[in-house]
């Protein structure tokens, strides 16, 4: 791609939605030989270590390109995250080692206007549904949940962390991507364009037809501190809000 080409948002073109929903269709196929019960939760196997795994980098590139979203160039911690994305760039092309962006940093982006660490979805789990909270803080520096912090050791050490690679850990950390493609504004507008996010008849009444119209509503709700998600979303797994 050339510097000059525009690049467009991954989100707004549904892009990361698709890569989620791939990650979602891997963990139901494995659920079909190994059911989501409590006495298999802590079953482990390669297939949820490699899934762990993408999940993992899923949710670091859509950290990424969220800290690129042009609501967000006021936002400091976004601009360091750019910043870092930039020197890294960089360094890679020096042939020197790129530059890690924390998940620390991420979060803290990304807190106050979509709130992660608060934001529940349900799990359609047999044989009760579970309201799950996948960011949740475990990590008291870093506040990351507690899956990140597996997803990093099964990068780092898999032979000490491999049965930590069970359908809890991957549950969770598909919560958290899904989660992700759902609040973020131009990951929602796509949704509610493509008729994956049902408005409820309060959103139907505010957000029009008009997409362009969509987004820009939910700037503002956002810039205000306000809720902006009237409806929920819905796929074979999870849904939002729980």
């Amino acid at each position: 791609m050339s510097e000059i080409e525009p690049r467009g948002d991954k989100f707004e073109q549904g892009i990361f939605w698709e890569l989620y929903k791939d990650l979602e269709r891997q963990f139901e196929g494995f659920l079909e030989y190994v059911p989501y019960l409590e006495q298999n939760e802590n079953t482990y196997s390669f297939k949820l270590l490699n899934l762990i795994l993408s999940v993992g980098g899923h949710v670091d590139s859509a950290f990424k390109e969220m800290a690129r979203y042009p609501f967000f160039s006021n936002n400091d911690d976004c601009r360091k995250i750019l910043e870092k994305l930039r020197r890294s760039g960089e360094n890679i092309e020096k042939g020197e080692h790129p530059i890690p962006v924390s998940v620390r940093l991420c979060l803290k982006a990304f807190e106050k206007p979509y709130k992660l660490s608060q934001k529940k979805v349900m799990f359609k789990r047999l044989p009760k549904w579970e309201k799950v909270q996948p960011f949740k803080p475990h990590d008291r520096k870093t506040n990351a949940p507690e899956w990140w912090g597996i997803y990093n050791g099964l990068k780092h050490d898999v032979s000490v962390n491999m049965r930590k690679a069970n359908l809890q850990t991957t549950m969770n950390a598909l919560a958290s991507a899904f989660l992700m493609n759902v609040i973020h504004v131009p990951g929602y507008t796509w949704l509610y364009q493509h008729g994956i996010a049902k408005p409820s008849l309060r959103g139907a009444a505010i957000f029009t037809a008009d997409v362009k119209n969509v987004k820009d509503k939910i700037e503002e709700f956002v810039r205000e501190g306000k809720e902006y998600f009237w409806g929920f979303v819905e796929t074979s797994l999870f849904i939002y809000p729980a």
